[in-house]
């Protein structure tokens, strides 16, 4: 076995019935208003990608807290503002993109929001409707195709009966598709699937053993998890949408896609080669719907140096390009 060969070098396949999708990531008030962004939009619209997804994060000072903030005083980090949202929405709709908007909540210490547990659950959920209503109005207003409800808030997902009252609100606002992002981990303990219109699955999965595998390493490394979601499928009879996957461009990778911000090693053909087998391994199944990649910068960040998820000016851009744009 050749396990440093990285053929085969043709395109990944493209379906045109999927989702072909970037994530669009700010973390200021007005980053998405900027020129930077309408340059990485254009970009972005350059390399094929039918579906835009632009994240608006608000914050919370722990994971017992049950209010929101939309402003993170120490970090210096904000929440958009609609208006500068509204403008890059815009901008991606006139380059011939279809739009979503996916709310996030972060912790303001960087710990995972998957450990969000309020101690008053009632409470927190008014709090996260009245954020996330602004953003559903937004939606309706510009004629998005998608909405997330919510983005890996594992330590919620118990409070059913919440959830499904704050799906059934966004949807006397907004009747465009309605998802929740479940963590890779997490999705197969949501019961609210039926409530929604795909299950979303940020796929973080780790698909490969080593650092500079082979792309036939790689795309073996897929095939328990499609299974997985294969089997999430067929339980929630809902298509699967993969509302996040991304590697970093840096050895090892695939390994722990999950894992961000340390000095691995800059590693660009392994992030273009893990770019190929996620193409690969989803264009062939019917039963998912696409994909959003993890993720484009509004700030124009990427390049030849950069160590970051974003395939902007590396070789993972190229692979987007070849299979999506034919």
């Amino acid at each position: 076995m050749m396990n440093c060969q990285r053929l085969p070098t043709e395109p990944a396949p493209s379906n045109p019935a999927q989702i072909h999708g970037i994530t669009f990531a700010d973390w200021t008030a007005n980053g998405y208003g900027e020129t930077s962004s309408d340059r990485g939009l254009k970009a972005i619209a350059d390399v094929g990608t039918t579906h835009l997804v632009i994240i608006a994060t608000a914050y919370q000072a722990d994971p017992q807290a049950n209010e929101l903030r939309f402003l993170n005083v120490r970090t210096g980090a904000r929440t958009p503002t609609l208006a500068a949202t509204r403008h890059a929405l815009e901008r991606a709709q006139s380059l011939g993109m279809k739009v979503a908007i996916k709310p996030h909540v972060d912790l303001e210490d960087g710990a995972w929001r998957g450990n969000i547990a309020p101690s008053d659950p009632n409470m927190w959920f008014k709090s996260y409707q009245d954020f996330i209503r602004p953003w559903a109005e937004l939606a309706k207003s510009v004629g998005a195709v998608q909405f997330i409800i919510g983005t890996e808030l594992a330590g919620t997902i118990q409070h059913a009966q919440l959830w499904r009252e704050t799906i059934q609100q966004v949807r006397e606002t907004f009747s465009g598709k309605l998802i929740y992002a479940a963590s890779w981990d997490e999705a197969h303990k949501v019961s609210f699937w039926r409530d929604l219109d795909f299950a979303g699955v940020d796929f973080y999965f780790p698909v490969t053993t080593r650092n500079n595998p082979s792309r036939f390493e790689i795309l073996a490394g897929w095939q328990p998890w499609l299974e997985r979601l294969h089997l999430l499928h067929q339980q929630t009879q809902r298509p699967i949408l993969l509302t996040e996957i991304g590697y970093r461009s840096v050895d090892g990778a695939g390994m722990r896609p999950y894992e961000f911000g340390d000095n691995t090693a800059l590693d660009l053909q392994e992030q273009a080669d893990l770019y190929w087998a996620a193409l690969q391994a989803t264009s062939e199944e019917s039963w998912i719907a696409g994909l959003y990649w993890w993720n484009w910068l509004a700030n124009g960040a990427g390049g030849k140096g950069n160590t970051d998820y974003t395939p902007s000016g590396k070789l993972a851009e190229k692979e987007l390009l070849k299979a999506w744009k034919r």
